[in-house]
């Protein structure tokens, strides 16, 4: 680290903090043992600088000076996650945040995690002021490949499918159409923009796009189209990253409108140095039902956590979400059919990277729902209420294969089964993919 570039930065803004939140009469024995610390720093004799240094904070002093000169010297000392402690105290100090941002970043370089590194050097270029400080920034950007976004910045990917599905179920509401219990080919894209608007992919505004369509050639009533659309603000504080967004998106199924939404979303991340890393999310979406299903209108929340571990070559990702529907359901003189599932959900997902190219992957998820309100079933010429439960299970095994940074392929099969205490829900399926993605240019 160049403690000594880096502190003349910092020297005009250090010193006037100094003054606002040292104590108002700090014991001299503090302010002798800052000094012999500065002093021992300078003559390169670290170990007791740091000792010089910690003793003036046992005294008293508390001077953002003095946690940046700790920092320096941890640094210097390999005592990384020390000195990242320093730091990102320091970066809750406007004055201070882009200096405390470049030091975050040079100690992740040090660590060799570059995703983290990356996000430190763009947050200090964002937040930095003084020419020779962004300067630094962005030349340690550039020998990370990792340029600031300038002005207007968009990514974009294209992923095109097809394949075969032994028994067609709805993508979304399986509560509307029971199961086809036939089979069809398969025709799907997905394609999606973000789009910055303000700040960096760390801190700023994104304009956000999606567009999916599924076909089934010979069951054309499952075929549906999703447009999603909308804003979100993403910032971070310390090792979390967070996302607020604001969605509205329109479903339709065969030519009719099925449903239209309104979401509101919050994420959060944690990331370690070592990869690992936290998500916590929450959803909470406004649902008006298209005409003809209007029994699907209400709201839909969605709570879940997921950890992903990298172990050697492998990134293992657990998770749990627990999801609730207040819809109005179906109500007729002689029927009464819930559209209001409680769903627990669990998953794991295993990509085992072969290559730098290939990657192997396992994923399985089970989800118990249960509904409220007893069903109406026919049964002869009676009827009978049953409260509607199921257990669902997928699992799929796969592929990709990445040609470039723009390119990849995928070939993936899976197999779900769905068991309903009421027999016209219950099915099994299976299903073969092959998927084409470009990712453009940025």
């Amino acid at each position: 680290m160049n403690a000594k570039r880096i502190s003349m930065l910092a020297a005009g803004v250090l010193f006037g903090c100094m003054l606002a939140t040292a104590r108002a009469h700090p014991p001299v024995s503090g302010i002798q043992a800052f000094g012999n610390g500065t002093a021992a720093f300078r003559m390169g004799n670290y170990s007791r600088a740091l000792a010089d240094f910690l003793e003036a904070r046992r005294a008293g002093i508390k001077a953002p000076q003095l946690g940046y000169d700790l920092g320096v010297t941890y640094y210097r000392l390999g005592h990384y996650a020390e000195a990242r402690h320093e730091f990102t105290l320091l970066a809750g100090i406007p004055a201070l945040t882009a200096v405390s941002h470049y030091n975050l970043g040079l100690i992740a370089m040090r660590q060799h995690n570059k995703p983290r590194a990356r996000a430190e050097f763009t947050a200090a270029y964002a937040s930095a002021r003084e020419p020779a400080l962004r300067t630094l920034a962005l030349v340690a950007l550039h020998t990370l490949g990792a340029a600031p976004t300038q002005g207007l910045h968009w990514t974009a990917f294209a992923d095109a499918d097809a394949g075969y599905n032994s028994n067609v179920t709805l993508t979304s509401e399986s509560t509307v159409l029971t199961p086809a219990h036939r089979g069809s080919d398969v025709y799907s894209l997905l394609a999606g923009a973000i789009g910055q608007l303000s700040g960096n992919d760390q801190q700023g505004w994104q304009a956000v796009g999606t567009f999916y369509r599924v076909d089934y050639p010979a069951v054309s009533q499952f075929n549906q189209s999703y447009l999603h659309l909308g804003g979100q603000y993403r910032w971070s504080s310390g090792n979390w990253s967070h996302r607020l967004g604001f969605y509205a998106g329109d479903l339709s199924l065969g030519n009719a409108n099925f449903e239209t939404l309104a979401t509101l979303s919050a994420d959060s991340r944690l990331e370690s140095a070592s990869g690992n890393s936290l998500h916590v999310f929450y959803r909470y979406t406004r649902v008006r039902g298209g005409s003809g299903y209007d029994y699907l209108t209400g709201w839909h929340q969605s709570l879940g956590i997921e950890e992903t571990l990298k172990i050697a070559s492998t990134d293992l990702t657990l998770g749990y979400s627990f999801d609730f529907n207040e819809r109005n359901n179906f109500n007729s003189t002689s029927q009464f059919l819930s559209t209001s599932p409680t769903d627990n959900s669990v998953y794991a997902l295993l990509d085992w990277h072969l290559s730098d190219a290939t990657t192997l992957f396992l994923e399985t998820d089970y989800q118990h729902s249960h509904y409220q309100g007893a069903n109406t079933v026919p049964q002869g010429a009676t009827s009978t209420d049953i409260f509607r439960e199921e257990n669902w299970w997928n699992t799929a095994i796969g592929m990709s294969y990445s040609f470039s940074k723009h390119w990849s392929l995928r070939l993936d099969g899976s197999f779900t089964d769905n068991r309903s205490n009421i027999p016209q829900f219950s099915y099994h399926s299976n299903q073969i993919m092959v998927s084409l993605e470009y990712v453009f240019p940025h």
